[in-house]
């Protein structure tokens, strides 16, 4: 079955429009919903840190010395745009102490921050603002793989409501950014094989493959200065364009070689900060490691790719993978083997009946990105999103097909059901998420009890929170502040000893205190700490004379 045969479909009758337009707007709707309710994660807090231009360090040194603080103070000096920091700060602090953050939506998250204000939702509401642009580039890729306008508003539908797209564009991070690049650079790749190879029998096309090669090496530029794992695309692109070219020497191979190495030479500055910075990479996250653990990535790949469609997590999804019961384990079991089997079956159909680009073109990507991810341990749904969004056009090709070009109307039916059952899915799962103030991409070790914790600290009458640590407690603290009434006093500290509790409370709280911090203040200065909020591990104490 080829390609072309999907080229006409039923998208111009009038109430599969309305439906498209009824699911597109759903879509929207979620992306923007209660986008002030979520927790502000570690993560997002460290977004705002680097908006304000302040390092970890320089708010370690400045106001984790053993001195009160107020939390509007906290957050107008570390999370907001301040005048005697500039975006310059920005890149210097990421170049520090993150570089394996490129800094490219940093930048434009702090312009954002300056032009509309540097709330929570403001902050967000430009990765639910970017993530729109995913409908027009996946419907362009589309167009440029199938030919297909039906294909394009298939995976257009699909996507509009898929809850990691929803997710994801709830938060202030790069990811969004990260998608519509790839598939920006996909589908101009794509446009640009296609000129390379039209017969250049006038100066305007050999002039607009020129345009459109310098276009993608533009993209590919942006693209590495959103996210390392850019460098993926371009591999992946490398080995389409090889195989495509038959491993020859080419006019199309000589293109993209010149355009990866612009967007690198482009990116080299970068280069350099992460070759001089690699000990501050290695101390926060670790540099990447071969790993032979093959068989335990394989678990998370699959929740991942059913999350896809269907929203799982044992830390919030409408099917709780933490819960228990026989019931529980045999809808998960049948759920995701459904999932899979939808997903194989797309692939098998992609590889059986469209030409060699297109099924390559999807299989590399899908690849490439997968064994790279397995290969260095670094399976995560924020990783993965080429393999996501490759996998979405499969799956796409795989309901056009079946919808438009079968003849049997029960086995159309059924495909029909099918489609509408993972839509329906999609929709569940993130009008359920749109609700929980916490979510499984929220980093639950860092944020999952912060919301009790914080109500039992805004019942006290003037509460002072004790904490300790360096670095890594900037983040925790910064996320928690957000859940904390405005006028709450915080007492941090890099060391246990620096801790002196003064007096005018009426109630002081230990928040994941240290056993350093414990030992301080329990044996060395005298005072009874009591646990009053312990969900497993101890999250708050309360200091008592």
């Amino acid at each position: 079955m080829n390609s072309k045969s999907i080229g006409n479909g039923p998208v111009h009758r009038t109430s599969l429009k309305v439906l498209i337009v009824v699911i597109l707007t759903t879509g929207i709707f979620f992306r923007f919903t209660n986008l002030d309710r979520k927790v502000y994660s570690f993560d997002e807090s460290i977004t705002s840190l680097r908006i304000s231009g302040y390092t970890w360090t320089e708010m370690v040194q400045q106001d984790f010395q053993g001195k009160t603080i107020s939390v509007e103070e906290l957050q107008r000096k570390y999370q907001h745009t301040n005048p005697e920091k500039s975006w310059l700060d920005t890149v210097k602090g990421l170049a520090t102490e993150e570089p394996q953050l490129p800094p490219l939506y940093f930048i434009l998250a702090r312009f954002w921050a300056q032009l509309f204000g540097p709330q929570p939702a403001t902050v967000r509401s430009l990765s639910a603002w970017i993530s729109l642009l995913v409908f027009p580039s996946i419907y362009w890729l589309c167009w440029e793989l199938f030919r297909s306008t039906s294909a394009g508003w298939m995976a257009v539908t699909i996507t509009a409501v898929g809850p990691f797209h929803v997710l994801y564009a709830q938060e202030a991070r790069p990811y969004m950014m990260f998608a519509v690049l790839i598939l920006l650079s996909n589908a101009i790749l794509l446009r640009a094989i296609a000129l390379q190879k039209s017969p250049a029998t006038f100066k305007s096309t050999s002039k607009l493959t020129k345009a459109v090669w310098f276009i993608y090496a533009i993209v590919l530029t942006l693209g590495l200065y959103c996210s390392l794992l850019f460098f993926l695309v371009i591999f992946a692109h490398g080995i389409y364009v090889i195989f495509t070219e038959k491993w020859r020497f080419s006019k199309t191979l000589i293109a993209y070689l010149l355009a990866s190495a612009v967007a690198i030479t482009f990116f080299a500055p970068w280069i350099w900060v992460l070759i001089n910075n690699s000990p501050k990479i290695e101390a926060t996250v670790g540099l990447p490691r071969l790993s032979l653990s093959w068989i335990s990535s394989l678990k998370p790949l699959i929740l991942i790719t059913c999350r896809i469609f269907i929203d799982t997590h044992w830390a919030g999804g409408i099917i709780k993978l933490g819960s228990s019961g026989i019931a529980t384990d045999l809808i998960r079991l049948v759920v995701a083997s459904i999932l899979l089997l939808a997903i194989a079956h797309s692939i098998y159909l992609l590889c059986r009946s469209t030409p060699k680009r297109i099924w390559l073109f999807i299989l590399t990507a899908i690849g490439i990105t997968v064994i790279a991810l397995i290969a260095v341990g670094g399976v995560a749904d924020r990783y993965l999103v080429p393999y996501i969004l490759e996998i979405q056009l499969a799956i796409a090709y795989l309901f056009t097909v079946k919808i438009l070009v079968a003849t049997n109307s029960r086995k159309k039916q059924l495909w029909q059901l099918s489609l509408i059952a993972i839509i329906s899915s999609e929709i569940i799962s993130c009008a359920v998420s749109s609700q929980s103030q916490l979510w499984w991409n929220k980093y639950p070790s860092s944020t999952k009890y912060n919301p009790v914790v914080a109500s039992i600290v805004n019942q006290a009458k003037k509460p002072l929170v004790i904490s300790h640590g360096g670095n890594n407690l900037t983040g925790k603290i910064l996320s928690f502040s957000y859940l904390l009434k405005p006028e709450v006093q915080l007492l941090l500290a890099v060391k246990p000893e620096q801790i002196k509790i003064p007096d005018g409370f009426s109630d002081v709280f230990l928040y994941r205190a240290t056993e350093a911090l414990q030992f301080e203040l329990e044996k060395v200065q005298k005072y009874k700490i009591i646990p009053i909020y312990k969900p497993g591990d101890v999250w708050l104490w309360r200091v008592e004379k």
